[in-house]
């Protein structure tokens, strides 16, 4: 675990953020945003981000993002399942998504860090 492989991973966190919060916008018609949304969007992308980071799970690159995606998403969808069961779908697919995102980009893009 390196320095700069938390960093690329906080900064794919980052990224990931604001590309969810852009998409949730465009997929619900631009509803209004409020300060809750953000972030807790903002903390668990970041918080995915920092995970992936600091992870010495000895698994190929995208399936440490996919599965570390898929439980740190887990964490915020499961609220969801009750009353939106789409919203728990798309957030939880979203965090899979961003989870193999963040560290291709971290890995192969940035070179911060090799995983087998």
């Amino acid at each position: 675990m390196t320095k700069k492989r938390i960093f690329a991973c906080m900064l794919g966190g980052f990224i990931s953020a604001c590309i969810c919060l852009l998409g949730s916008q465009i997929i619900f018609g631009f509803p209004g945003i409020t300060w809750s949304t953000v972030s807790m969007t903002v903390a668990n992308r970041l918080l995915l981000g920092f995970v992936i980071g600091i992870s010495g799970w000895q698994l190929k690159h995208h399936l440490h993002g996919a599965l570390l995606g898929l439980i740190l998403s887990l964490t915020v969808s499961i609220s969801f399942l009750p009353g939106e069961p789409h919203k728990f779908i798309l957030f939880t697919g979203a965090g899979i998504c961003y989870g193999i995102f963040i560290d291709w980009l971290a890995t192969d893009m940035l070179n911060a860090g090799k995983k087998p």
